[in-house]
């Protein structure tokens, strides 16, 4: 098969939506299926062509802003699915012309929705009301399109995706998928005592919570809590460094620079635990890695958290900083809940897309 995936980042860039294509990609050229991937713009000045490997073709339109690809890519999404047997892509950016492209080509179009969140737009921080509502617009707008297939990644996701009025027919559970053999030669030592949150710097990831509650803890013991934030700009990041000044947090919250993927490894097996204070998450890529490192969670348990995470971990509930502070105490004490181990294993997945692309050519 010949597959066009449409994305609004990829690799390099860092990210679950990121880590799931270029998993996904990857596999797919493993089993003799073409790729074709249009995505943004590392760089301003042309659209640059490459070949990462055998089998798949990079695209990135000259743009790296996330809502000009959802206008600026519509001609060469239309150039390449004519070259294509389907079109997959996902949620958000990319659905809008993915879908137009779909039908002025006759082909079919996947899309991964990794997380519905309706009227939960309006109890995130930091968002003006418009934003909040231009954002609830645009999704309501999004499940309309006509999709041949909606992928949920997550019980959780399914579910929402129901509630949103989407038929059960349209819509297929196919979880993300992880490679174990890349996680099997780590050594687990908790070797500093630090609390890890690492991933994609959003208004929805909590991280703000988390400084607040750190700022309460009655005996922090030595312990550091560490942001390892896949992207340093931005106006978030800014009142997160505020706050934490503000706190008088310096020496305990630190802010590290994001780093390859066999360095973040081994950083989070060193440490003590990981946080994942998220207002939801559709999946989590981060829960799944650190599972699969052997390494405790704290996490809200929002969302698919609560179905995914297993192993030693602690949800903190309700959704507050008062709480979040008490569950980290009782992290530090030792007291975690430990429940058998789950595996998403990236060869499950990837036979579930693969079928899923057979039976709708």
């Amino acid at each position: 098969m010949k597959i066009l995936l449409v994305l609004e980042n990829f690799y390099p860039k860092i990210g679950g939506v990121e880590t799931l294509f270029y998993n996904l990609a990857n596999e797919l050229a493993n089993r003799g299926h073409h790729i074709i991937i249009v995505t943004s713009g590392l760089e301003l000045d042309n659209i640059k062509s490459e070949q990462i490997r055998e089998g798949i073709t990079i695209n990135r339109l000259n743009s790296s802003n996330r809502y000009l690809f959802t206008i600026l890519s519509l001609p060469l999404i239309i150039k390449y699915a004519r070259q294509c047997d389907i079109i997959h892509t996902t949620s958000y950016n990319a659905g809008f012309p993915s879908s137009i492209a779909g039908m002025l080509t006759s082909k079919k179009v996947v899309i991964t929705f990794h997380e519905y969140w309706g009227t939960m737009w309006f109890d995130l921080p930091y968002f003006s009301r418009t934003m909040m509502w231009l954002h609830y617009i645009f999704e309501a707008f999004l499940l309309k399109l006509p999709f041949t297939k909606i992928v949920a990644v997550s019980n959780y996701t399914h579910k929402r995706l129901g509630q949103a009025g989407i038929p059960q027919d349209k819509t297929v559970k196919i979880y993300n998928g992880l490679n174990y053999d890349e996680f099997q030669d780590i050594e687990i030592n908790h070797k500093f005592k630090r609390f890890v949150f690492y991933g994609r710097l959003g208004i929805s990831k909590g991280i703000d919570l988390l400084i607040k509650a750190v700022a309460q803890l009655e005996n922090l013991d030595g312990y550091e809590f560490h942001l390892i934030l896949s992207e340093r700009k931005g106006s978030y990041l800014k009142e997160l460094y505020k706050l934490r000044d503000r706190l008088d947090l310096k020496s305990t919250v630190k802010f590290v620079d994001t780093m390859p993927f066999a360095d973040l490894k081994r950083y989070i097996s060193e440490s003590y635990a990981v946080v994942i204070p998220s207002y939801s998450e559709g999946f989590c890529f981060v829960a799944a890695e650190t599972m699969a490192l052997g390494i405790p969670i704290v996490s809200s348990g929002r969302g698919a958290l609560g179905e995914v995470i297993t192993g030693k971990h602690l949800h903190f509930s309700p959704f507050n900083v008062e709480q979040l502070r008490k569950t980290l105490e009782k992290a530090m004490a030792g007291n975690w809940n430990e429940t058998e181990s789950k595996k998403f294993l990236l060869s499950e997945s990837v036979d579930a897309y693969e079928k899923l692309y057979e039976s709708l050519i």
